[in-house]
C-alpha cells in the first residue's frame, strides 16, 4: 500500500506514541488530523514542522469518549482533506484508582473510533475502504499485575481488533483492522505509570526493569502494519525488535 496522498486521523497524536505515528505518516506523504485534548503539545508539534509539511496536518481538539465530538473530528478531516483512509486509535491513559476513566478512554474511546471508522470508510456507505489501527500493548497479551484495569482494557483492544479484523467484516466494509502492541516506551504515560498502579512501590520496580523502545521505531511499526496490508494482525514491538503474534 502506498501512503502518499492518503489521509489519516490519529487520536492522542500530540505527543508520545501518537506523535511518532504522525511524524512517520507525514514522512510517507500522508495527510494527518491530530485528534487530542492537549492543544499545547499538538500545536507545538505542527509549529515545529518544516513549512512544506505544515499544510498536510491540522489539529482538532477531540474527546474520544464523546462520540459526537469524535464524529466531528471525522467531519472536519473530510472538510479539510476530502477523504479519510486510515484511523489510528491511539489515545490512552493509565489509572487503577480512576479505573472508570481508564475504561472510557482505552476501551470505549477505541470502540467509538472503530465504529466511526467503519461508518466513514466502509464501502457499504460509499467510503473508500482503508485501515483502522489500534494501539494495544504487551500488557494486553500477557497481563500486568500492578495495572489490572489498564491491562484489561488492552486485552479488550486486542479482542476488538481480532473480531473486527475478520474476513466477515472486511468483505462487507473493505476496512482492515490491526493493532500495534508496544512494550515499554519513554512516554508521559510510562513515566507516570507507577503512581497509577495498585501498588506504587512495585510499579516503580516494574518500570525500572523495562528496556525501552525508541519512539521512532514505534512510528515505523505503524508504517510496517499498513504496508504489509494485513487484517486482524497484532504487531508486538519491544526493544528486542518487532514481530507479528
Amino acid at each position: 500500500m502506498t501512503l502518499e496522498g492518503k489521509v489519516a486521523l490519529v487520536t492522542g497524536g500530540g505527543r508520545g506514541i501518537g506523535k511518532a505515528y504522525c511524524m512517520a505518516l507525514l514522512n510517507e506523504g500522508t495527510k494527518v488530523c491530530i485528534c487530542d485534548l492537549n492543544e499545547d503539545t499538538s500545536t507545538e508539534l505542527i509549529k515545529n514542522l518544516p513549512t512544506n509539511l505544515q499544510a498536510n496536518i491540522f489539529f482538532k481538539k477531540t474527546d474520544v469518549t464523546d462520540n459526537n465530538d469524535f464524529k466531528d473530528a471525522f467531519d472536519k478531516t473530510i472538510d479539510r482533506f476530502g477523504r479519510i483512509d486510515i484511523v489510528v486509535n491511539n489515545a490512552g491513559v493509565a489509572g487503577e484508582n480512576t479505573w472508570r476513566k481508564t475504561i472510557d478512554v482505552n476501551f470505549i474511546g477505541v470502540l467509538h473510533g472503530i465504529k466511526l471508522g467503519l461508518q466513514y470508510l466502509s464501502l457499504e456507505n460509499g467510503g473508500l475502504g482503508g485501515f483502522i489501527i489500534n494501539t494495544a500493548s504487551v500488557a494486553g497479551l500477557s497481563g500486568c499485575p500492578v495495572g489490572p484495569v489498564y491491562s484489561a482494557t488492552k486485552y479488550a483492544v486486542v479482542g476488538l481488533t481480532k473480531s473486527y479484523g475478520s474476513d466477515y467484516h472486511f468483505n462487507k466494509t473493505g476496512v482492515k483492522v490491526n493493532a500495534i502492541c508496544p512494550g515499554a516506551v519513554d512516554t508521559a504515560l510510562l513515566r507516570n505509570f507507577a503512581s497509577s498502579c495498585v501498588d506504587e512501590e512495585e510499579g516503580i520496580a516494574v518500570v525500572k526493569r523495562q528496556s525501552y523502545t525508541e519512539l521512532e521505531n514505534i512510528g515505523q511499526a505503524l508504517i510496517k502494519v499498513l504496508k504489509d496490508n494485513k487484517n486482524g494482525s497484532l504487531l508486538r514491538i519491544e526493544s528486542a525488535g518487532m514481530g507479528y503474534v
